[in-house]
């Protein structure tokens, strides 16, 4: 009994010498073994082996040492090490209600190429979901010269809440499981990848936490309004996702005066504008009665409101205490410290953002969350997605048997399945 307690503690202490290590490396520059031995806290020789370790499974490599001109110390230089960024790929994908946005990204998150495809209709079925995703990844794959092997993991974000299974069930609605009709599982068993979905507001937190506007903030709500409003809910540095990935989802609004439903801020716009230009009584004088109805969209109002057009300037004022209602409504039982107003439409917010900092006193108690809009505009499903991946292929790393070679010596794409996820490549 006590051998296997002792074998048992020392496979942890040996994965655990590997994760300090790995995990060393993986956002820094080459470093030598000494780097290693301060940062980690490992001996000499526990460092030099673990690196050999990560060498032969593929996740870092030896670099020359090259002297500078004039350095003529003695002496073997010190050995340098660095993470291969290309070991393997990940992709993220945004699958939203109206087209596909996939992006392939190398293991530091840098995005090496980017391809979508529109759906037929909002009506679209779920074979032809699934087949426009798998066909814009696997362009995506070959847009970046890589081979599909090299995937250690793809995410798709989808506009629906999804449980830790990657399913959306028991939700009794229709469209939320038409968007994800087990789109994890299904694009395993057609492509052999590792598949994670999410919900694609909880995709836009993390995305904000990694390069937006959540950086260095313990506790912030990602608001993604586009066509509809989605909560992705940060606190304490961990996002909230309930017990079913439903947490976010904001159908409670129905129910709040002064709101009346979970509509985002495009069919607000476009509804409300095109309604309005009917009405000769109260809005004599627009510039938004010169453009066809289906040219008057969210873009075309903000664009009339920043030139001072009545109505356009109206539509954008009520927009504005709607959001104001619906912040100080979440922050009332959330007390978090910001939101950020996320989306395609995120860079026209300011006049609303205006008026939220104007009226928020009104409703909230405080010190009042900040607000802001995110500087990610449309990519901030697809920028959660990558930072998905990653973090799952961080978690995972000893467990992930890497292709033979990553897309850094192998330039070609080729037919192939996924890469092996499998017995512990790690420690045995």
């Amino acid at each position: 009994m006590g051998q296997k307690q002792s074998s048992g503690s020392s496979r942890q202490i040996r994965e655990a010498n590997l994760r300090a290590v790995l995990h060393r490396m993986w956002d820094s520059e080459p470093v030598t073994g000494s780097d290693l031995m301060a940062s980690t806290g490992l001996t000499r020789a526990t460092v030099h082996g673990v690196c050999e370790d990560l060498i032969r499974w593929g996740w870092i490599h030896e670099v020359e040492n090259q002297r500078q001109h004039g350095d003529y110390r003695m002496g073997r230089p010190a050995r340098r090490y660095a993470f291969r960024p290309l070991a393997g790929v990940v992709v993220g994908a945004d699958c939203g209600q109206h087209k596909v946005r996939a992006a392939v990204a190398d293991l530091r998150g840098h995005v090496l190429a980017r391809r979508d495809h529109a759906f037929s209709g909002l009506g679209h079925s779920a074979e032809e979901r699934l087949e426009v995703l798998g066909r814009t990844v696997g362009e995506a794959l070959r847009a970046a010269s890589v081979d599909s092997a090299c995937v250690l993991t793809v995410t798709v974000g989808v506009p629906a809440p999804v449980d830790s299974d990657g399913r959306t069930v028991g939700t009794f609605n229709e469209f939320w499981e038409r968007m994800n009709p087990d789109i994890a599982k299904r694009l395993t068993e057609l492509h052999g990848w590792t598949v994670l979905a999410d919900n694609d507001a909880n995709l836009a937190a993390l995305a904000e936490g990694w390069q937006g506007a959540g950086r260095g903030v313990r506790n912030y709500v990602t608001l993604l309004s586009d066509e509809a409003i989605g909560a992705g809910i940060v606190e304490e540095g961990h996002l909230l996702r309930g017990a079913r990935g439903a947490a976010g989802e904001l159908r409670f609004l129905d129910l709040v005066e002064g709101v009346g439903s979970a509509s985002g801020i495009a069919p607000l716009c476009r509804d409300w504008a095109r309604e309005a230009v009917h009405d000769r009584d109260a809005w004599p004088r627009t510039s938004l009665r010169e453009l066809a109805e289906d040219d008057i969209d969210a873009e075309a109002v903000f664009a009339a409101a920043n030139h001072g057009d009545p109505l356009a300037t109206d539509v954008v004022e009520r927009i504005g205490a709607r959001f104001t209602r619906i912040i100080s409504t979440v922050a009332g039982f959330l007390d978090t410290e910001r939101f950020v107003l996320a989306g395609a439409l995120s860079g026209s917010c300011t006049k609303i953002l205006d008026i939220i900092e104007r009226d928020l006193p009104r409703y909230a108690h405080p010190p009042l969350p900040t607000v802001l809009a995110s500087r990610l505009g449309d990519e901030v499903v697809l920028l959660g997605a990558i930072r998905r991946a990653l973090d799952h292929v961080r978690e995972q790393a000893l467990e992930i048997v890497l292709p033979p070679t990553g897309p850094d010596t192998v330039g070609l794409h080729t037919a192939g399945g996924g890469a092996a996820v499998g017995p512990a490549a790690g420690p045995q």
